[in-house]
C-alpha cells in the first residue's frame, strides 16, 4: 500500500476521524492530492461494500466505479482543488455490481501554511436513480454557506492552536493507536509527517518502543477507567537516542453519548528540570559528605552564639567532643587565643547585629591540650522565609601546616636573598680586587724605576747639589704613590704579609697609643678587651692598618660633637647563620674566632652607603681616596676572617671583626736591624725580569754596590743565560710574573742545572703569597717592589752575610 507524500498535512481528516468519523451514518472518504484513498469510514464501507483494509491506496474511481459525474468531468480530487468546494450527483456502482445514484460534497483539507494536501468527500445515502428523480435536490443557501465557512475556519483555528503548543499533544483509539500527534510531539520524536505515525501503537515506533509497556499500561488504564491521569514521570528515547523525561497527563476521549471511545495527552519536557533537581540532591549528599568528611570543621551556632552543632572534624581538630561543647556560648570554653580574643570578638559581634551576612577571618585558636591552631573561619547567617536569623554556620579549616610553611618559606626566602646579595658582593669585591691587584702590580714595576733611578741620581750627586731638593720631592711622591698601591694590594688580599702569632689585645694597645693625638678630642676611647683571648695568625703591621683605618673612621664620624669610640675584643662562637650575614664568610668553618669591634656614636650610615663602604675609590670625604675600608677588607680577607658592619643613620656604627684562633704563644715582633750603608758586593748577577725599566734600574743597584749584570727579559731567556754558564753568577734576581715562561718554572729549572744557586725572588705581590710555593726548595729571600736602592742593598747584605739563615 502507498504512503502519503511526507510533506503532506492532514489535521482536519485526522481531528474528524478521531472524534466521529467512524460514529456517523454517511460515507466519507479521505483522498490524497493523486486521488488516492487515504481513509474510509465505516459508512462507507456499508454504502459501498469494500472494507476499509481493501480500499486504503487505491484511486477512488477505481474502486466504487462511478458510471457518471453530474456538473464537471476530470479526476474528482482536481475538480475540488480547482474549486474549492464542489457539491453533485455521483452514480457508482457497488462491490456487488448494483448501481446507485448519491450526492456528494467535496472540500479540499489544508495543512498548517493553507496548502491543499487532500480533499474530504462526504456522501449523502446512496439511493435509487428513482428515489433520486423523485427527491428535488437542495439547494445551498447562503446561510449554509456561512455555516459551511465557520466550520473550516474553526478547524482551521483549532488546528493551529494544536500545533502552537509547544508540548507535546496526542490522541489515541482504545486500542493504543495514534489518532492524533501534533507538530511538538512529532518534532520531539523526529517523525517527518503525520501519515507515517497514524494508525500505529507505541509498539511500532522508533523512540517509543523502549518505554511502550510504561505507555501502554497507562493508557488502558484511562480508556478502561475513565479516570485521568496526571503529572505521571515517563522516561522517553528519542530515534536519535536522546534521553530524557515526560511529565504526562492523560484523559479519556468520549462520544456524544458519553462513551469512551480513546484517549487525550499532553506530555511535558522536564529532563532539564528533573536533571537540575538530581544535581542539586546529589550536590546537597555530595556537600554533606565532604563537610562530613573533609578536613573541616562544623561549626552551628544558635542566634545568641550557642553551639548547636559541633560536627564533621571538629572533634579531631579541636579536641573537645560534641557533648562537651553543644549548648555552650562562645567564649564558654578555652579554644580562642587570648591574643586574638578581640578580633573574634568583633567577627561575632558583626554577625549578631547584622552588619555582616557572612565573613571570613584567619585566627589562632587553641586545642583542648592546649596546642595553638592557624584556622581559617567561613562564617555564614542562615535566615528563614521571614528573614529571622534562624543559625550561624562556621565551616573551619586547619591552616597551621599552610602558615607555618609559608613563614619558613619567607624566612628562607629571604636567608636566601640575603645570601645571594652576599654572594653577590663578595664577587663584585673579589672582582675588584683582582683589578686592584692587577693594577698595583703594574704600578709597582713602574715606581721601582722611579724610586731606582732617584735613589742612584742622589747617591751620585753631593749632597749640596740644587737637584738633590727635587730627586727628594720624587722619592717622597713615588713612596706615597707605593703606599697607595700597598693599600690597593691590601684590598685585594695580596699585600706583604709578614706572619706571627699575635696577641691581639697587645696589639691594639699598642697601636691605639699613637692614635690618641689622631683622633678628635671630642671623641672618648673606651676599651674592652677580653682578657686570656687565643693568638691569631697575623701581620702586625696590616691587622695595626685594620685597627688605625677604622679608629680614625670613627673619630670623623663622630666628628665636633660629643661622642665616643669604643674598641671591644672578645671570643666569639660562629654558627652556619652567624656566618652567613659575614663578608667572605661562606667557606668559613663554624667554631670559635677572637673578634675585634670598633664602634661609635656618630652619624651612622644610610643604607646606600653602606652598601658601598668597601667599593675602592668611593668616599663620602671631600679630600679621601677611597681605599682606607677597601683595604681593611681585603686585609680581613688575606687572614681568612670575616667582616660584619652594623649601622644606622644617627645611631652610629660597628665594625666587627672575626679571626681565626691558632694555637700557640704570642710572638715577639723583632725590628729589622738596618744595613750598612757602606756595604759593597761582588760578582754577577743574572737580572731577569720581563719590564725593561725594572730590569735597566736594578741593574745600575747592582752595579752601584759592586756587581756586574746580566740582563734577560723572560723567564725563558733567563733559563738560557744560567745554562751557558751556571757556574758564573753569584746570584739571580728572578720576577715572579712574566710571559712566556713564569718565575716558578725559572726558578725550578736554574735549580735543576745548579742546585746550590741564590735566587732573590721580586714581586709586586705580598711575600706570604709570592713565596708558598717555593717553601722547602732553598730560595734565598724576597724583596716586594717597588724597592729603593738602600732596601735592596740591605737584603743583599743579609743574603750574603748569613746565607744559611736566609734561605727559604
Amino acid at each position: 500500500m502507498s504512503q502519503p507524500d511526507p510533506h503532506q498535512g492532514h489535521f482536519d481528516a485526522l481531528l474528524w476521524r478521531a472524534l466521529v468519523f467512524n460514529h456517523i451514518h454517511e460515507a466519507m472518504v479521505v483522498t490524497a492530492e493523486d486521488d488516492k484513498i487515504l481513509d474510509w469510514n465505516t459508512g462507507a464501507e456499508e454504502a459501498f461494500g469494500w472494507s476499509r483494509e481493501e480500499v486504503l491506496g487505491q484511486p477512488l474511481q477505481a474502486v466504487h466505479r462511478p458510471v457518471g459525474t453530474s456538473g464537471s468531468d476530470g479526476v474528482w480530487e482536481a475538480i475540488v482543488q480547482r474549486v474549492g468546494r464542489w457539491q453533485g450527483e455521483v452514480k457508482f456502482v457497488r462491490k456487488d455490481g448494483s448501481t446507485g445514484t448519491c450526492e456528494v460534497v467535496g472540500v479540499p483539507l489544508l495543512d498548517a501554511e493553507g496548502y491543499a494536501r487532500g480533499t474530504l468527500f462526504v456522501y449523502a445515502e446512496a439511493s435509487s436513480p428513482e428515489e433520486v428523480a423523485a427527491q428535488p435536490i437542495p439547494e445551498e443557501t447562503p446561510a449554509t454557506m456561512a455555516v459551511t465557512q465557520q466550520l473550516r475556519d474553526e478547524r482551521f483555528l483549532l488546528r493551529k492552536l494544536i500545533d502552537a503548543v509547544p508540548d507535546p499533544i496526542f490522541c489515541k483509539d482504545r486500542e493504543g493507536r495514534y489518532l492524533l500527534r501534533n507538530a511538538a510531539d512529532l518534532k520531539m520524536f523526529e517523525v517527518p509527517n503525520n501519515g507515517q505515525a497514524l494508525g500505529k501503537s507505541v509498539y511500532e515506533l522508533a523512540g517509543l518502543r523502549a518505554h511502550a509497556d510504561i505507555y501502554y499500561a497507562d493508557d488502558m488504564t484511562v480508556v478502561n477507567t475513565g479516570n485521568p491521569i496526571i503529572n505521571r514521570e515517563e522516561p522517553f528515547e528519542t530515534p536519535s537516542g536522546e534521553r530524557g523525561w515526560f511529565l504526562t497527563s492523560k484523559f479519556p476521549l468520549q462520544d456524544e453519548t458519553g462513551e469512551i471511545i480513546g484517549l487525550v495527552g499532553i506530555a511535558r519536557d522536564v529532563t532539564d528540570v528533573r536533571r537540575a533537581t538530581e544535581e542539586l540532591r546529589a550536590a546537597q549528599l555530595r556537600l554533606i559528605d565532604h563537610v562530613e568528611n573533609s578536613p573541616l570543621a562544623v561549626v552551628e551556632w544558635g542566634p545568641d552564639f550557642r553551639v548547636t552543632r559541633w560536627a564533621g572534624q571538629a572533634e579531631r581538630m579541636f579536641g573537645w567532643k560534641a557533648d562537651e561543647i553543644v549548648g555552650k556560648h562562645f567564649g564558654d570554653w578555652p579554644f580562642v587565643y587570648p591574643e586574638d580574643a578581640q578580633l573574634m570578638g568583633e567577627i561575632v559581634r558583626r554577625l549578631i547585629d547584622g552588619t555582616d551576612y557572612r565573613n571570613t577571618s584567619q585566627n589562632r585558636n587553641l586545642t583542648k591540650l592546649g596546642r595553638i591552631l592557624h584556622c581559617s573561619w567561613q562564617n555564614s547567617v542562615l535566615h528563614d522565609e521571614t528573614g529571622r536569623t534562624v543559625s550561624i554556620l562556621s565551616l573551619v579549616q586547619d591552616v597551621t601546616d599552610r602558615i607555618v610553611a609559608e613563614q619558613q618559606s619567607k624566612k628562607a626566602a629571604s636567608e636566601r636573598q640575603l645570601l645571594e646579595r652576599k654572594l653577590q658582593e663578595s664577587q663584585k669585591l673579589e672582582s675588584l680586587g683582582v683589578l686592584a691587584g692587577g693594577i698595583a702590580h703594574d704600578f709597582n714595576n713602574l715606581l721601582t724605576g722611579v724610586l731606582g733611578n732617584a735613589s742612584l741620581a742622589r747617591m751620585d750627586l753631593p749632597a749640596d747639589s740644587p737637584v738633590q731638593p727635587y730627586l727628594q720631592q720624587i722619592e717622597a711622591a713615588a713612596a706615597r704613590a707605593a703606599d697607595l698601591c700597598k693599600q690597593m694590594l691590601a684590598y685585594s688580599g695580596k699585600g706583604r704579609f709578614v706572619v706571627n702569632r699575635l696577641d691581639l689585645n697587645a696589639l691594639i694597645e699598642d697601636t691605639t697609643r699613637l692614635l690618641q693625638v689622631s683622633i678628635s678630642k671630642r671623641a672618648v676611647m673606651k676599651f674592652h678587651l677580653a682578657a686570656g683571648l687565643p693568638v691569631v695568625l697575623g701581620d702586625a703591621t696590616q691587622l695595626r692598618q685594620v685597627v688605625m683605618n677604622l679608629v680614625i673612621n670613627a673619630s670623623e664620624a663622630v666628628g665636633e660633637k660629643s661622642g665616643f669610640i669604643a674598641i671591644t675584643t672578645g671570643l666569639t662562637r660562629a654558627d652556619r647563620a652567624y656566618l652567613s650575614g659575614a663578608f667572605f664568610a661562606r667557606d668559613l668553618p663554624e667554631g670559635d674566632y677572637v673578634s675585634l669591634e670598633i664602634s661609635d656614636n656618630g652619624g651612622g650610615m644610610s643604607p646606600e652607603v653602606l652598601e658601598r663602604i668597601f667599593d675602592p675609590f668611593f668616599t663620602t670625604k671631600f679630600t679621601g681616596r677611597g681605599l682606607g675600608l677597601a683595604a681593611v677588607l681585603g686585609i680581613v680577607r688575606g687572614h681568612n676572617g670575616a667582616l660584619k658592619v652594623f649601622s644606622e643613620e644617627g645611631w652610629g656604627t660597628t665594625f666587627k671583626i672575626l679571626l681565626p684562633c691558632a694555637e700557640g704563644v704570642a710572638e715577639e715582633v723583632a725590628a729589622t736591624a738596618p744595613g750598612l750603608a757602606n756595604w759593597r758586593g761582588s760578582g754577577r748577577v743574572l737580572v731577569v725580569d720581563d719590564e725593561e725599566t725594572v730590569r735597566v734600574t736594578t741593574a745600575r743597584m747592582l752595579e752601584a754596590i759592586g756587581f756586574t749584570t746580566r740582563l734577560a727579559d723572560n723567564g725563558r731567556t733567563g733559563v738560557e743565560e744560567f745554562t751557558a754558564d751556571p757556574d758564573g753568577f753569584t746570584l739571580v734576581l728572578l720576577d715572579l710574573t712574566m710571559p712566556h715562561m713564569d718565575g716558578d718554572e725559572a726558578f725550578r729549572l736554574i735549580r735543576e742545572l745548579r742546585p746550590s744557586a741564590r735566587v732573590l725572588l721580586m714581586s709586586g705581590f705580598n711575600e706570604q703569597e709570592a713565596i708558598a710555593r717555593f717553601t722547602g726548595q732553598g730560595l734565598a729571600g724576597f724583596v716586594q717592589k717597588p724597592f729603593t736602592f738602600p732596601a735592596l742593598r740591605e737584603r743583599l747584605q743579609e743574603i750574603f752575610s748569613e746565607p744559611s739563615a736566609t734561605s727559604f
